[in-house]
């Protein structure tokens, strides 16, 4: 169900998802949230990430009548917004034919399958890229695609948790970070993978494969601490809870919850000691640098957290006034009353279909001023359009199947 009309910088470009659960299907609804035409093509059993709750008032099993109502839950509608759904049988020779015919008129292919699982049905890169030599192959694997790279680990089933501790993240907090970033990461880097891969097509006529390993993913995302550890050779204790190199740049707790406080430039210093009626810290040799700070920093947090318990959150960012970078601890409920988030229109509403009410979705942080984006599409239900992608490709579908 479209609710505006598609449009973006990317409005020119297809891509066939074949992405399931998070990470691919992240990065294509960034393509997505950008104007592409994503079709999203799912097995007969549909993208399980389909059946992760909370579901709407009338939700109906993927296997169920598609008319009685939405067959997914609020964590598939988050990533698959603004895709269209064709349920496809890769495993039949007919319906393999069609699948290829897609990819034929296709800019890009993702998907985020192990190793190996498209090549066992026919369909790997070289398949498609001898039919379609300018397609662009994408794909999220736990430890990457042997076609770039051999890992030892390359046939492992990969989930977020395993990424975020092989890759250091779990170390470095000493527990799992949420929302999943193992997958969040790795898929916004194959988006990017795609958009760089299609440039350079369109310049040379010769597409390419591409993949993003999250192990790769999760090393890259901690550049600072493989520098550190480069530097120095020592490893960072595990679950350091802040900053090694600046401080204050930390939580600190208040009357009605927590506050985010990073003044680590002398002025932001200053700043917070005057909002503190603290004027002598800007003097005192425990804390005029921010070597002396870091030194003595079991002093210094006893000093802001004196401060700021006295206080809410609220009555802190007032005496601070936009002065130092500093920011409240919010959950969901604040973010959605948040003016910032109203003026920047960053949550957009759609109707997913049957009886059910609107729903908020988070809406695309770039902002542009020539292409603007826009939520134009509900998330899907299962192969939801495969009479409509179909004919807009010029594709007969064979035994005149229109859905799973």
């Amino acid at each position: 169900m479209s609710n505006t009309a598609r449009r973006g910088p990317l409005e020119d470009l297809t891509v066939i998802d074949c992405t399931m659960a998070l990470a691919g299907p992240f990065g294509a609804s960034l393509l997505a949230d950008l104007g592409a035409r994503v079709i999203k093509v799912e097995p007969p059993r549909g993208d399980g990430y389909r059946n992760i709750p909370p579901f709407l008032p009338d939700h109906a099993s993927p296997y169920e009548d598609r008319d009685a109502g939405t067959d997914f839950g609020a964590p598939f509608a988050s990533v698959n917004r603004n895709k269209r759904s064709v349920c496809l049988d890769l495993k039949d020779e007919a319906q393999k034919e069609v699948f290829l015919q897609l990819c034929d008129q296709a800019h890009a292919l993702v998907e985020n399958m192990r190793v190996g699982v498209m090549d066992s049905l026919g369909l790997g890169y070289e398949v498609i890229a001898g039919r379609n030599p300018k397609i662009i192959y994408a794909c999220v694997r736990g430890f990457g695609d042997p076609r770039t790279g051999e890992s030892p680990y390359a046939e492992w089933p990969c989930l977020d948790a395993a990424a975020q501790s092989f890759g250091g993240l779990v170390h470095a907090n000493d527990n799992l970070v949420t929302p999943a970033l193992a997958d969040i990461f790795p898929g916004t880097l194959m988006a990017l993978g795609v958009v760089s891969a299609i440039h350079h097509a369109e310049q040379t006529g010769k597409g390419q494969f591409l993949d993003v390993s999250m192990y790769d993913a999760m090393l890259a995302f901690q550049k600072s601490a493989v520098a550190q550890y480069g530097f120095t050779g020592k490893p960072n204790p595990a679950g350091l809870q802040r900053a090694m190199t600046l401080y204050p740049f930390d939580l600190f707790p208040t009357k009605d919850g927590r506050v985010a406080i990073a003044a680590v430039q002398p002025h932001h210093w200053d700043l917070l000691c005057a909002a503190m009626e603290r004027p002598e810290l800007m003097t005192d040799e425990r804390s005029a640098t921010n070597a002396a700070r870091l030194v003595h920093v079991d002093w210094i947090e006893e000093q802001i957290r004196a401060w700021t318990t006295q206080l809410t959150r609220a009555e802190i960012m007032e005496k601070l006034n936009g002065g130092i970078p500093a920011g409240p601890v919010q959950n969901m409920a604040d973010i959605f009353d948040d003016p910032h988030v109203v003026a920047r229109q960053m949550l957009e509403s759609c109707k997913p279909g049957g009886n059910n009410p609107d729903i908020s979705l988070a809406a695309n942080p770039i902002k542009f001023s020539e292409t603007p984006t826009t939520l134009y599409h509900a998330p899907p239900t299962l192969g939801a359009h495969n009479a409509e992608v179909l004919a807009e490709f010029g594709i007969e579908m064979p035994n005149e199947q229109d859905g799973p």
